[in-house]
């Protein structure tokens, strides 16, 4: 700790020559000058002392018949002398470091790490959707509300963390371990024939949308402030929106035009009669058929179908063997 005050107010080595060595060192002492490192030459002694209470040397060399002479000079004073009377440089030097921490006060990249089941391209879209991305400030964001929403959200999460490091938001996941499947007991048993059942429903009331118009709306972004680049805007039923942000060498700067895409529809009812809503339950189960007894050979099956006033359900059981 005194290196560290010594090199911040700064010392110089001087030499006495030609004069009473003892009587100088008794008068420094009584005005309270602390010499250091003091050792005998052929031409009198040399010591360190402040750079402050050098020039008070002089004149006690002086009355005891002597001189003192700067052997060298150490410390943060004579290392910013050169600097005295460049203003520029050190208006610059300020001016660079608060620009660095303006900048390091805003989001300029997010970074996902430790996800397997779940894109990052699904993440990021989430933490945009709740306003973490490039071009906001971390004082407006809270991780902590952050996390317990990609948990929710996310159910393959066991853990989540958002991590501030320096522009960049570092989002750490740790996924949950699935557990095992069950055992196939039919398998196990060794039978290979089986029953299986499906039961699907299409309603008579359909409703058919249209898309009108669409249109596009954009706005500069700048280190998270936004600013309108229209006059009239109108929220339509079905709402986009997208980001383009400047990049140099890879990394994407928080400036940029947020793109917003307003689409106007149109929704039309109709009922169907009989034979159009068996056609659209026959179809449904076609597909239920597809998901569900993949990797089987249908045996048999036995279907029931039922017409009623909103809806027609179809029930199927089917008597299947593994391929």
């Amino acid at each position: 700790m005194i290196r560290f005050f010594r090199f911040i107010f700064g010392y110089v080595d001087f030499a006495f020559m030609g004069g009473f060595c003892e009587d100088f060192l008794t008068e420094c002492f009584k005005r309270g000058i602390e010499l250091r490192s003091a050792c005998k030459t052929d031409y009198g002694f040399k010591a360190s002392c402040r750079a402050s209470e050098y020039k008070k040397l002089h004149r006690i060399a002086y009355a005891h018949g002597g001189r003192v002479k700067i052997i060298e000079k150490h410390g943060l004073p004579f290392i910013a002398m050169p600097l005295k009377n460049r203003a520029g440089l050190a208006v610059g030097a300020v001016a660079f470091v608060l620009v660095v921490s303006l900048l390091n006060s805003f989001v300029w990249r997010v970074e996902v790490v430790g996800n397997s089941t779940v894109s990052d391209t699904s993440v990021c879209s989430f933490l945009e959707q709740n306003d973490l991305k490039s071009g906001v400030m971390w004082s407006s964001v809270d991780r902590d509300r952050l996390c317990l929403a990609l948990m929710s959200e996310f159910k393959d999460f066991s853990w989540v963390h958002i991590n501030k490091q320096g522009a960049v938001a570092r989002v750490e996941i740790s996924e949950r371990t699935p557990e095992p499947k069950p055992a196939d007991e039919e398998k196990l048993a060794g039978n290979n024939v089986f029953t299986r059942q499906l039961q699907v429903a299409a309603y008579r009331e359909q409703r058919d949308l249209t898309v009108k118009s669409i249109k596009t709306y954009k706005k500069f972004c700048f280190f998270g402030i936004k600013i309108p680049l229209y006059i009239n805007y109108r929220k339509g039923d079905i709402s986009n929106s997208s980001t383009r942000y400047l990049e140099i060498k890879g990394v994407a700067l928080p400036i940029g035009i947020e793109i917003l895409e307003e689409s106007y529809v149109e929704y039309r009812t109709k009922t169907l009669d009989d034979g159009s809503v068996k056609e659209l339950a026959e179809k449904k189960l076609k597909i239920a058929e597809e998901q569900e007894l993949d990797g089987f050979e249908i045996i048999n099956k036995s279907q029931k179908i039922r017409l009623d006033a909103d809806k027609c359900s179809i029930a199927v059981v089917y008597t299947v063997k593994r391929k």
